[in-house]
């Protein structure tokens, strides 16, 4: 397998790579004979109203999108990049590869989420594999450190053995809402009888009730797609549905009612969505666009979603 890109890879993605090697407005034209005079149209007050249903619609299957696709934990707000993205695509030949890479850096400008720089360092990465548990398995062997397991075993094992067609593995670290890293308890220079657990403390806070204290930031995240199970996909497709799951940590399971998304990219449908809809794009820039560390984030980001996908008249 070739590495795509420039980005320097980490002593345990190069490993796996080596193992994945082998396996304006002009003039109105005039109305045509027959065309309805304007007395018989409807009058403009019926269209406004039709205007504030719809916009009432839209309201409510925004507020629902974003509370079923977004992975909120109590009290914290949602995770994204706070930090450059350097996407690494391996296990595809290099004109595909590549393909995939410069649709996820163009997904990641749209949405004005920090990109890296030419030469970066890896933490993004995108593997195509026939055989994505064990490709799970060598690789948390190799590193464990690759997966964080803060939230316990059972999510990785949980991760590897449940059959899609795309895993993704979320790390993220938090932060002080001033930007400070969180450190943990012994750091912190706190005694917590905890036995041996590191218990992460936010020593820095404004103490405000309108901001958050502590702010989630993605530090890499691991898509694995599994080769078997993408067939009658094209390269823009699956580039799009990677680029919706990596830029944000949402729920792949979510019941997203009627909203057109990417998501569909894999529920059953006679119609599976080409790329990114107009609905995608909102949230993305929503989410990359608010204020992380303000409460008001998820009532911001669905105003600003609204905005967009029904502006007022």
């Amino acid at each position: 397998m070739e590495r795509l890109g420039t980005a320097r890879v980490t002593a345990a993605a190069a490993a796996v790579a080596l193992w994945l090697s082998s396996t304006a407005l002009g003039e109105q034209p005039e109305s045509p004979a027959g065309a309805t005079p304007p007395s018989a149209r409807a009058p403009l007050g019926t269209i406004t109203v039709e205007a504030q249903r719809e916009r009432k619609e839209v309201e409510r299957e925004v507020s629902h999108f974003v509370a079923t696709v977004a992975v909120h934990y109590l009290h914290d707000p949602f995770a994204r990049w706070n930090t450059p993205i350097c996407p690494l695509v391996a296990g595809l030949p290099r004109e595909q590869g590549e393909f995939v890479l410069a649709r996820l850096s163009q997904i990641a400008s749209s949405a004005k989420a920090p990109l890296g720089a030419e030469h970066c360092r890896a933490n993004f990465y995108v593997v195509v594999t026939q055989q994505p548990e064990m490709l799970i398995k060598k690789w948390q062997r190799h590193d464990p450190r690759t997966f964080n397991s803060r939230d316990g075993w059972e999510y990785w094992r949980k991760f590897r053995d449940t059959p899609r067609a795309v895993r993704v593995w979320y790390n993220a670290e938090l932060g002080s809402s001033e930007g400070r890293q969180v450190v943990s308890s012994d750091e912190a220079g706190l005694s917590l009888d905890l036995g041996t657990a590191k218990v992460p403390v936010n020593t820095v806070s404004t103490g405000s009730r309108l901001i958050y204290s502590a702010v989630r930031s993605l530090s890499s995240v691991i898509v694995i797609v599994d080769v078997d199970r993408v067939h009658g996909l094209n390269f823009s497709q699956l580039a799009d549905y990677v680029g919706m799951v990596g830029l944000a940590e949402v729920n792949q399971d979510a019941n997203m009612g009627p909203v057109p998304t990417i998501l569909r990219l894999f529920r059953p449908a006679p119609d599976p969505p080409q790329g990114l809809s107009p609905w995608d794009e909102a949230f993305l820039a929503s989410l990359y666009g608010v204020d992380q560390t303000s409460v008001m984030e998820q009532s911001t980001m669905k105003r600003q979603m609204v905005s967009t996908l029904a502006p007022s008249r």
